[in-house]
């Protein structure tokens, strides 16, 4: 099967795996090495290459030096090929991904983990062994981390998900916890410079820097979410225990966590990815607020049993009144904003008798 997609051409044999729908991870893979490679010298690791599709744009487009693993004797031959073909110099290696993290140990400072299913098995060797770098992380076990399956998350991620309106955020940083926690465990710590959730996965780019001190901001970010599924508020605490808790309104809160509470994006490297490129969903994020979680406005207006206004009008009149609000790329139907559901759902009701 030949596939021409950013600037190269690959011939994918039979048994190897590709995945087309993976495409925009690895157009914003290329654009995030990019700017990064404008600050410093980047030595990329395609740890789980299979194709080799990311690794082989990442050598074409960001012109920095390229590794490209993988265990599989077949995909590490097709690689080899499209590398040829496509007059590449880059390392090609065919090796268990964990034995190669080991033997190479702080010679990548770009390590790139996009399993299929969850990257925990390869993020202990990948951390321990990268001195002050990036790490980019896709997970693509969606479903426990938004709560189809709460035993599985809390048996892979230590963490306690909920299925509730916003759990593609949630999942997210039910990632980014578990990634921070053990990111602390080597007395390093982590700097979240971009994220999104699209389609079947998630996908995270994070900056590893040494020291105790860098640990202990890390963990400083870290918290739990109590949830009142009786009328969708929330509270965020920042505290490695979780406390039984009761809502306003008399419900005892759903607990969530351990989760990540700080920045899941660098405003800087969105607008500099922008420059190189327009892209859509970097603008959206670039554009969305650093508040945790999103408001899903139809799922609000079915619990009060209303019409949904027009979404952009809902934003406007929180401005208006004084708050900050945005679109979220989590949800067509969401809202990011500093209002509390109380506010939210007076707005809707107001806006419902004035249609009327």
């Amino acid at each position: 099967m030949l596939i021409k997609e950013g600037d190269i051409e690959v011939f994918v044999d039979e048994g190897v795996f590709y995945n087309p729908r993976m495409k925009l991870n690895r157009d914003i893979t290329c654009l995030v090495v990019k700017v990064l490679a404008k600050e410093k010298r980047i030595k990329f690791l395609d740890l789980l290459s299979a194709s080799g599709i990311k690794g082989l744009r990442v050598a074409k487009e960001c012109d920095v030096e390229v590794c490209l693993n993988d265990v599989s004797k077949k995909a590490y031959e097709n690689i080899k090929k499209n590398a040829k073909s496509n007059k590449l110099s880059v390392d090609i290696t065919n090796k268990d991904a964990n034995l190669l993290l080991q033997e190479r140990r702080g010679y990548f400072n770009f390590i790139d983990i996009d399993p299929f299913g969850t990257p925990i098995p390869f993020l202990d060797n990948a951390i321990m062994h990268i001195k002050n770098g990036y790490l980019g992380v896709t997970a693509t076990d969606t479903a426990p981390l938004c709560g189809v399956y709460p035993e599985v998350c809390f048996r892979k991620y230590s963490a306690l998900p909920l299925k509730t309106e916003f759990c593609h955020e949630l999942g997210l940083r039910i990632l980014l916890g578990y990634i921070a926690r053990t990111v602390a465990k080597y007395s390093k710590g982590m700097r979240c410079i971009f994220s999104h959730s699209t389609e079947h996965y998630f996908r995270t780019y994070l900056e590893i820097e040494k020291g105790k001190a860098k640990a202990s901001e890390t963990l400083s970010n870290l918290g739990y979410l109590y949830y009142c599924r009786k009328c969708m508020n929330r509270v965020i605490e920042k505290s490695l225990l979780p406390e039984t808790k009761f809502c306003e309104c008399g419900e005892k809160f759903s607990i969530s966590g351990i989760l990540w509470f700080g920045k899941i994006k660098n405003d800087k490297l969105c607008d500099e990815i922008l420059k190189i490129k327009e892209e859509k969903l970097v603008k959206t994020i670039r554009e969305e607020l650093h508040t945790p979680f999103y408001y899903d406005l139809h799922r609000i207006c079915k619990k009060l049993k209303i019409c949904v206004p027009k979404i952009n009008n809902i934003i406007e009149r929180l401005k208006s009144m004084g708050y900050n609000a945005t679109r979220t790329h989590f949800s067509p139907t969401g809202i990011k904003t500093d209002a509390k559901i109380k506010t939210i759902k007076g707005l809707l009701l107001c806006n419902t008798h004035k249609s009327h």
